[in-house]
């Protein structure tokens, strides 16, 4: 992780250099001359020329008296001069915030646009989710295209914001120019669907289902108003919005969604709020709800995003026997009052047509080094050297079923030629190893490790925790409160101090965006970060990870991920990695995961794939949905291991729809072919002879390798 951060400021720099050689858009883009609503101002603060501390000149730009979270250094463009639509243009300013300590806020930069008829359209332009005072001067750059508008532009603002009103910001060095043809924004600002999306002019669409909805000025996410959904009559109450089937909403698309949202009531208690997709059909059959995004909130965490996305089935499954498609909002209890703001839901575009090509590319790049083995000897002259690879560097591994390790002399031969790195599939979780209370059995979870490190097999732990009622164990539900906090310490020295130094690494609580149990049961919300500490303490040696699914599979909770990533540091768990589950229930889209994976990497931790399959009865798709996953994930440089779970398929155990082998045999379909082909031969350093060059000192042999 920390080489991609440097390679990409390199990047960034070497942008720069490029943009800066341009003309420039904003005046006094230094901030050295006054400043004025002719160039830079403050928006709801008030701004000065600051000598104290910049980046570049004599002075940067400080704003203070900020009235609220939205308040900061503005620019208004004058669209149609300063911005032309269908253009595309290269931004970035450098920022610093002036108060806070090492405390972690985002700062982001938004541009709202104004039409005619009095509709204003909010978009994120950039965002930097953790910045803090000790941070120093940070940028921030991004690229994006004008749009062609439907009607017309009245006013172009451009404004940083993010932090408390309390902190002060500070901005210097700041570039606006036109650049060459550039990347297509992923979220192209003319695909915006719903209307009305800033809640601005009136709360026409909306409607709150349910609910009492009424215009709020008081504490909004972006702009003037927003929406207050109030007396509710039900948790499934809150806004709606129809939107068009047919024509910009169509079976078969990926959109993406997001919405800002706070309750009001509640305290602490978090709740899990899920933006959805109501489908009616005119065949008569039951409505269909689809999730689209989904978050836990508490009325403490303030505002929070709810982003994600989301495919339409196919045309054969939905087509013309849909009547009507639409957003809502659902969730807390009906007591609970919450506002929204900011909402969108757009057609997902993908930035590029050769996703395949640009990942071996990275590939390239990351996976591989360039070496140079020197022989200093004066009789070097008959050496010759070749190179091959036998163990990859990369993790790639798959779940062991502890019902045929040891065991099976055949199932063991599939684990060892395929696999360098394994988890125990069940014989570690709490409900299978104490199925009655102070009964531990750990023979099968014993037996099949034994055997994995005398091969050299590393081994991930799974789980120490599960926090979803139906995987703890039964007569753990006869305890709560403290009771149950001590029976949770008794799990950790039981299970993490037994296998303490033999495996890698533990997932602590497993699925917990799906799953609140042992919050609920002992009302202590600090439980969640104890599990982490204790762990660590139990066996400081092994690498903790948060585990859970949704995140690529459906990207319904790939933005709620990297928010308990960020929230678990915050409040100082020992949390050394994101377990990324990947269970495909189709052939997945390649460019859909690469984009999953980029919002999360911005947590700033690294990456495993810890459970991947695909589900596909043609073993021919099945193949290319597993070597088209590999490779994207493989591809990606925050991602750290892969690791396949339930990828065998027996008369007598396993998935056949996931299967990369069959038959009491395990031999290999077409889908552990492609992985085999991929991992044992595309992706090794396979015999090369090496490039040789004479020194005076002897031999020198290049090559380049995994």
């Amino acid at each position: 992780m920390y080489r991609l951060l440097v390679w990409g400021a390199l990047l960034l720099c070497c942008n720069l250099c490029d943009v800066r050689a341009q003309t420039e858009i904003f005046r006094n883009a230094g901030f050295e001359a006054p400043l004025g609503p002719d160039n830079w101002y403050c928006s709801g603060c008030t701004g000065e020329q600051y000598g104290g501390d910049k980046v570049e000149g004599a002075v940067s730009m400080r704003a203070t008296q900020r009235r609220a979270t939205w308040a900061g250094p503005a620019y208004d463009l004058a669209y149609g001069s300063d911005v032309i639509s269908d253009r595309t243009y290269d931004f970035q300013i450098y920022v610093q915030l002036a108060s806070g300590g090492d405390v972690k806020h985002p700062v982001k930069v938004t541009v709202r646009i104004e039409f005619s008829d009095g509709e204003t359209f909010h978009r994120q332009l950039a965002l930097l989710s953790d910045v803090s005072q000790t941070d120093g001067w940070q940028q921030i750059a991004a690229t994006l295209t004008v749009p062609v508008f439907d009607k017309p532009v009245t006013s172009l603002h451009l404004y940083v914001s993010g932090p408390p009103s309390w902190i002060d910001l500070l901005v210097d060095r700041s570039s606006l120019t036109e650049s060459g043809p550039g990347i297509v924004d992923t979220f192209a600002a003319d695909t915006e669907l719903l209307s009305n999306p800033g809640f601005e002019s009136s709360l026409d669409p909306w409607e709150c289902r349910g609910c009492t909805g009424v215009q709020y000025t008081t504490d909004c996410y972006g702009g003037a108003s927003c929406m207050l959904a109030q007396e509710r009559r039900a948790d499934w109450a809150g806004p709606s919005q129809y939107l068009v089937w047919g024509t910009t909403v169509k079976a078969g698309q990926n959109y993406q969604s997001s919405i800002q949202v706070k309750l009001l009531d509640g305290g602490d208690t978090k709740y899990l709020i899920r933006a959805k997709l109501n489908f009616e059909f005119s065949d008569g059959r039951p409505d269909a709800n689809q999730q689209v995004a989904a978050n836990w909130i508490s009325a403490q965490d303030g505002w929070k995003l709810l982003a994600g996305d989301y495919t339409i089935p196919a045309l054969q499954d939905y087509g013309d026997a849909v009547s009507s498609v639409r957003f809502y909002l659902q969730g807390p209890p009906g007591e609970i009052r919450f506002l929204v703001d900011d909402a969108s839901f757009k057609e997902f575009v993908s930035p590029t047509a050769d996703w395949r090509a640009e990942a071996d590319a990275r590939i390239e790049q990351i996976r591989k080094r360039d070496v140079k083995l020197r022989v200093n000897t004066p009789n070097a002259h008959g050496i010759t050297v070749e190179v091959a690879q036998t163990r990859s560097h990369f993790p790639f591994g798959a779940m062991v079923n502890t019902n045929l390790i040891p065991s099976n002399s055949l199932y063991n031969d599939y684990v060892f030629n395929n696999f360098e790195w394994a988890v125990i599939g069940n014989h570690l979780k709490w409900k299978m190893t104490e199925r009655n209370e102070g009964q531990l059995t750990f023979d099968r979870a014993e037996a099949a490790l034994s055997l994995l490190e005398s091969r050299g097999i590393p081994v991930r732990g799974h789980n120490v925790f599960w926090g979803i009622p139906t995987h703890v164990p039964t007569w753990l539900h006869a305890y709560s409160g403290s009771e149950l906090e001590q029976k949770c310490w008794k799990r950790v020295d039981d299970v993490v101090g037994r296998f303490a130094g033999r495996l890698v690494h533990w997932d602590v609580n497993n699925e917990m965006l799906h799953g609140n149990y042992f919050v609920e049961r002992t009302g202590n919300p600090q439980i969640r970060y104890d599990m982490f500490q204790k762990v660590k303490e139990k066996d400081p040696g092994a690498k903790l990870f948060l585990n859970d699914y949704g995140a690529i599979n459906s990207g319904a909770f790939t933005q709620a991920y990297v928010q308990q990533a960020e929230e678990f540091l915050a409040n100082g768990a020992p949390v050394d990695g994101m377990g990324v589950q990947g269970h495909f229930k189709s052939r997945p889209d390649p460019v859909l995961v690469k984009s999953r994976l980029d919002l999360l990497a911005t947590a700033g931790l690294p990456m495993w794939i810890t459970e991947m399959t695909v589900a596909e009865q043609d073993e021919l798709e099945r193949a290319v949905g597993y070597e088209d996953a590999t490779r994207v994930i493989f591809s990606h440089p925050a991602v750290e291991g892969l690791i396949l779970w339930s990828s065998v398929g027996s008369p007598t155990f396993g998935d056949p729809l996931t299967a990369i082998a069959g038959g009491d045999n395990f031999e290999l379909n077409e889908a552990g072919r492609r992985w085999r082909q991929l991992v044992h031969t595309d992706w090794r350093t396979n015999p090369v002879p090496a490039t040789r060059t004479t020194t005076s000192a002897g031999q020198e042999f290049d090559f380049r390798g995994f």
